[in-house]
């Protein structure tokens, strides 16, 4: 078995292997005011390190390297990270305050 992070829940392990709900989770994240690494952080912990990376093909100590926070990854990891979700990166007007 798999060591696990303190935040590891096997319930919402489970549901953040369904897209919608991961996508819906990761959102909120960003709606609450994480910044993207830190949602990342947040939702890859919670699905487990170990699983996103067999999922994605990538090796394990590259994405936690990815979500670290002194750690500035490519846009191209952001990329492979987001695919999951059913997101891509893209920039959108600010609104009008």
């Amino acid at each position: 078995m798999p060591t696990r992070s303190r935040d590891w829940n096997e319930n919402l392990s489970k549901k953040l292997k369904k897209p919608d709900y991961a996508n819906k989770f990761l959102l909120a994240l960003l709606e609450e005011g994480d910044d993207l690494q830190a949602a990342f952080g947040r939702t890859i912990r919670l699905y487990g390190v170990k699983e996103f990376a067999i999922l994605l093909k990538m090796d394990e100590p590259a994405i936690q390297r990815a979500i670290r926070p002194e750690h500035n990854p490519t846009k191209q990891t952001l990329e492979k990270l987001l695919e999951p979700f059913g997101l891509c990166l893209s920039a959108k007007p600010k609104s009008a305050a």
